[in-house]
């Protein structure tokens, strides 16, 4: 340990032996260095004095950090709301203000300018966000602080790139893309000394990366490395998911014989330890049966597969929607029909729910881009202002001669800085338009996709009716825009065609849902038919709304109630 490490150490836990108090001043200097050595040492320091604190001297650091959090200079600030955080994620603190700390320690960050306080900033606050169901967030901060890593080029402080680089290659992965999670994952394995479990799992995920990317060579050689790094750990978990990707790997090859021994395996290690991963296992199992021609056992394993999946504490949604398409798969061999639909039907609703899932999270790192630069340029801004406050002062107590030259140079400088504020003004609405008409895109689709989907079930009936055989209830039901269906609609309607709704209730006081429903598709350019079949009624029920409608926003007869629809908010 490093001479100055110790002194730190010895100053500040004092009190562990002796019960004094916690010397502030000694603190302050520790969180105050600016000097790129001691940036480090400090935070190993803190970590240390944190780790063998008791609970009073903790609540102790916990004051002296909000004491400071709002210090005028941007640098304590920051330091200490990113401390702050640090305490209460690793403690049993329980504080809802942690990412709002955090939050504050991001923007006093970038308004230092400091590097390594804006990486500690920003990875402190990725993690609350990976940890607290934020992936999208987590990503856009892990990439900023990434960015900045390289161009330092070193480990800078108590967390390790290890940590980072690994969690940003699953986000990337989990978000599929492929490309981009390939070098932050091999960055991590190829780091000195991480933990095995860590080197197992991250060249597991690499080698699924590469799976997806449909370079088989490449991955079944990192599957091979993640099953040989999990022995020597003998971590039998990691070796049998490890091998059950590779029997997956034999299996999308078609290779049968070598897929089958290697997902037994991670299914019979893993059942009574993962068991979500295990029944995922089966459906591939189930799989081979089938094509095997053996369709009772596949029926039976695929069933199980589903029946533990669905069983988890926590349900795997992919998990699930793999289950569900082995059982259809079987059940289109063997019969009976229905059975095939009905499972089919839950595969297409889940797949359809990971997509619109997987798009949303790619929407909201684009829109956390934009809240972030939108407040970086405002800091900048503020502190730009107060540049030029200082300039002005200093200014007026020169002579008349030099004010005049100065005066002429910094108009200049504010002429050309505001071509470029509305340069950067201009390519924010594009970018916002174009993002607006990809919502309007994702909109249209989801609309023609249940519009198609409602004819396919309505023909299905008539043929059902025809045979004089009883129409299924749970299909009918699958006519009618559910509450869950109309909620995911109208969040990709309003970032399609954003203020449509608003404008609308203020035109037509009292409106109800289902004409605010009814008014949204004909904005949409869909029929009668079409919006009878996505809402569940009958043609009189939608000519009765469209009569409620016309007289809400007070249309004659002679005027389209369509093309005023269509009209508002344009």
């Amino acid at each position: 340990m490093k001479p100055g490490l110790l002194i730190y150490i010895m100053v500040l836990t004092g009190f562990l032996s002796s019960a004094q108090p916690v010397d502030e001043s000694a603190l302050l200097r520790m969180l105050g260095n600016r000097n790129e050595q001691l940036f480090r040492t400090n935070d190993s320091a803190l970590l240390v004095i944190y780790t063998k604190a008791d609970s009073a001297t903790r609540v102790q650091l916990l004051h002296l950090f909000s004491q400071h959090s709002t210090s005028s200079d941007d640098y304590i600030a920051a330091r200490c709301l990113a401390w702050k955080g640090v305490m209460v994620i690793r403690s049993p603190f329980n504080e809802p203000d942690t990412a709002t700390w955090l939050v504050q320690a991001v923007n006093r960050a970038v308004k230092s300018g400091d590097t390594r306080l804006m990486i500690q900033c920003f990875e402190t606050y990725g993690d609350n966000c990976y940890g607290t169901g934020k992936p999208e967030t987590a990503l856009f901060y892990f990439l900023k602080s990434a960015e900045l890593r390289q161009q330092l080029g070193s480990d800078c402080f108590y967390f390790r790139n290890v940590q980072h680089y690994g969690k940003l290659g699953e986000l990337l992965y989990a978000m599929q893309e492929y490309e981009q999670a390939i070098p932050w994952l091999r960055s991590t394995v190829n780091m000195k000394s991480p933990p095995y479990h860590t080197h197992a799992s991250v060249m597991n995920t690499l080698a699924l990366t590469w799976q997806h990317s449909g370079q088989y060579d490449s991955a079944l050689y990192w599957y091979n490395r993640s099953m040989e790094t999990a022995r020597a750990s003998r971590d039998t978990v990691w070796e049998a998911i490890a091998a059950g990707n590779t029997g997956w790997l034999y299996f999308e090859r078609q290779e049968y014989d070598k897929a089958l021994p290697l997902l037994w395996k991670d299914y019979q290690i893993n059942i009574n330890k993962e068991a979500a991963n295990a029944g995922n296992t089966l459906h591939r199992i189930a799989l081979i049966y089938l094509h095997r021609n053996k369709t009772d056992s596949a029926l039976l394993l695929a069933k199980k597969g589903l029946a533990i999946v669905a069983a988890a504490p926590v349900v795997n949604p992919r998990y699930l929607r793999n289950a569900c398409m082995a059982v259809s798969a079987v059940y289109r061999r063997s019969g009976p029909a229905d059975s095939a639909y009905y499972y089919s039907d839950w595969y297409h609703h889940i797949n359809d729910s990971l997509n619109q899932a997987l798009a949303r999270n790619r929407s909201d790192v684009v829109q956390t881009r934009l809240d972030f630069e939108k407040t970086s340029n405002r800091i900048h801004t503020l502190l730009e202002e107060k540049k030029a406050e200082r300039i002005r002062r200093r200014l007026l107590l020169a002579g008349i001669v030099i004010l005049l030259a100065v005066a002429w140079g910094y108009l200049r400088w504010q002429r050309q800085k505001f071509r470029m504020q509305r340069q950067l003004l201009l390519q924010r609405q594009a970018l916002a338009e174009t993002e607006m008409n990809n919502a309007r895109s994702q909109l249209e689709a989801f609309a023609r996709s249940t519009v198609e989907k409602n004819e396919l079930i309505s023909n299905l009936q008539e043929k059902l009716q025809q045979q004089n055989m009883q129409v299924n209830e749970e299909l009918l039901n699958q006519q009618i825009l559910t509450e869950n269906d109309w909620l995911r609609f109208k969040d990709m309607f309003e970032r399609a065609h954003p203020g449509f709704m608003n404008r609308l209730q203020q035109l037509a006081p009292g409106i109800t849902t289902a004409e605010l429903r009814y008014a949204a598709l004909i904005k949409l350019n869909l029929g009668s038919k079409h919006i009878a079949a996505m809402l569940g009624i009958g043609a009189d029920a939608v000519r009765k709304t469209k009569s409620r409608l016309r007289q809400r926003l007070q249309i004659t007869a002679e005027d389209g109630l369509d093309e005023v629809i269509k009209n508002i908010g344009s």
